[in-house]
């Protein structure tokens, strides 16, 4: 589910670029044909799974708290292109991430050591997007001790915003996977109505394991131009995520790569941006007692 709110949160970056008021071009997204497997019944229901989901959480919750943490390296690429396809900016970070959802730490800045300010600045913006986008306690506590509930807490506290269809199975990494699409609960929305708008826009498609009951995969694509009309008035085109998991252990699977790609217009001025997360050397974090 993680997966889902941080979608959210990159598409409301791209959409940061713009102010005014937003609407969307051409018709909400509808659900996608079902396949005949799922449609014979013989797989458990979007509901059933999505409460399996759950309860795979708590499992990594419970393992987490028990002392079970994962290290790994997150290398992250930050690519801006002109409407011809001129590279203009490239940035380029390199952190050391943790399954139990602490702060990562800035190991490479431009693949050059960083300062101590350059640390400082990632850091913050780290805590700045944790406490807009996914809550949390108290950023200052989590270098030595990580949120082991967040997603969780972000599943009771989201999920139901969201209607599952399960529209059938395929295989990710060669393991066999549930295939669901999730939809804007109409009688659950969020407060916020720019969210709205946008996740009714999106086609969202997850694949969940079907033994472990952890997000293998996650798509989201916006299927409808935004434009901004007032302020920057602007036009978004394109926004798309894919998004995997690594499997680590049965309980805890841990974020592995995510490629974006966002273009858009503010005024005569083409935008295009692509963002590139892989996340390698994956070991069991052992900490001094």
């Amino acid at each position: 589910m993680k997966f889902i709110f941080q979608t959210l949160a990159l598409c409301g970056l791209g959409l940061g670029l713009w102010t005014g008021c937003i609407t969307a071009g051409g018709e909400a997204v509808t659900g996608l044909p079902i396949n005949a497997e799922a449609k014979e019944g013989s797989l458990l229901t979007a509901v059933e799974i999505a409460e399996r989901v759950r309860a795979a959480e708590k499992q990594r919750e419970i393992k987490t708290e028990a002392g079970e943490v994962w290290s790994f390296d997150r290398d992250i690429v930050l690519e801006n292109f002109d409407s011809k396809g001129k590279l203009e900016r490239r940035q380029t970070r390199r952190f050391r991430s943790f399954s139990d959802n602490r702060i990562p730490v800035l190991l490479l800045h431009d693949g050059k050591p960083p300062t101590p300010e350059q640390v400082a600045k990632e850091r913050k913006k780290i805590v700045e997007h944790k406490l807009k986008f996914l809550g949390g306690g108290d950023p200052d506590k989590q270098d030595a001790q990580g949120d082991a509930n967040l997603l969780l807490r972000q599943i009771e506290l989201y999920a139901d915003h969201f209607t599952p269809r399960l529209i059938g199975t395929e295989t990710v990494e060669g393991r066999p996977v549930y295939v669901l699409q999730f939809l804007l609960n109409p009688e659950n929305r969020f407060e916020d109505s720019l969210v709205n708008l946008v996740i009714k826009n999106l086609l969202i498609k997850v694949w969940i394991d079907k033994e472990e009951f952890q997000i293998a995969k996650l798509e989201a694509e916006l299927v409808n131009p935004l434009y901004v009309v007032g302020g920057l008035a602007g036009k978004v085109t394109t926004f798309k995520v894919i998004a995997f998991q690594k499997r680590l252990t049965p309980e805890i699977w841990a974020d592995w790569k995510v490629s974006t790609h966002i273009r858009g217009r503010i005024l005569w001025e083409t935008q295009v941006i692509h963002f590139t997360s892989e996340s390698s050397g994956f070991k069991r974090l052992v900490e001094d007692k």
